[in-house]
């Protein structure tokens, strides 16, 4: 778990015990001794069937399995064995050296980005948190689970949904999960894989399909990538 706790400099609890963690610090001087500084904090959960003490173990837990599996395929590309190429082939509908070096190169800095995550990087949708990242709000997809804004390598911010939360934890099958979204979501940051999101290529299914019939662009699809990198064997 890379969640913070512990006392810092300006006094604030963030153990794994609390429902608040910290945002940011900063040092304020107030030069008029009778005025008061008011903050107001939204206290809203990220999730409305859990706290965000649960919400942060489960995402977090969920980064470390999903790391893991992550550094599997990375040996598997190392490898290289007939049934490492067979996986990719079938994501990705090729198994050519420039697509094991875009993978091994890819899969190393989404890494790296996840392992970076902590409870910070996660909150409810807000427009103006994404202009100020440099994205345009997207208003107007309404079974959305989760977006990221891709030039965003600086803060890694990843809005949740609501519907994010009726899913299952890990994929099965043919199911999308919280666990599929998270990495989803990571590949589309521009130091990984900076991938898109092409509107037939949703799904494990889709995935196979887009794989078999648009090889050039399966390898810049985030599902593509997510489903590779979590999918069991049926």
């Amino acid at each position: 778990m890379h969640e913070q706790s512990g006392d810092n400099k300006y006094g604030f609890e963030t153990g794994d015990n609390e429902e608040w963690f910290e945002v940011h610090s900063s040092a304020i001087t107030n030069t008029n001794p009778a005025s008061m500084v008011y903050v107001t904090i939204d206290t809203t959960p990220i999730c409305p069937n859990m706290t965000d003490r649960e919400f942060r173990k489960t995402i977090l837990s969920l980064r470390d399995d999903a790391v893991t599996i992550i550094q599997q395929r990375q040996s598997e590309l190392a490898t290289w064995s007939l049934s490492s190429q067979d996986r990719v082939r079938a994501w990705f509908g090729s198994s050519d050296e420039n697509l094991r070096q875009t993978l091994i190169i890819g899969l190393s800095a989404l890494k790296t980005v996840m392992n970076g995550l902590t409870a910070t990087n996660f909150i409810r949708p807000d427009p103006e948190r994404d202009r100020a990242v440099g994205c345009t709000p997207n208003l107007r997809n309404l079974g959305e689970v989760a977006h990221v804004c891709r030039p965003d390598t600086a803060t890694h911010t990843i809005a949740i949904n609501t519907n994010f939360c009726q899913l299952p934890q890990k994929s099965a099958g043919k199911l999308s999960s919280m666990q599929l979204t998270l990495v989803h979501e990571c590949t589309h940051f521009m130091d990984t894989f900076g991938t898109l999101d092409y509107p037939d290529a949703y799904g494990r299914t889709a995935c196979t399909w887009f794989a078999r019939n648009h090889s050039d662009l399966a390898i810049n699809n985030a599902d593509s990538i997510a489903w590779y990198v979590l999918a069991r064997d049926e």
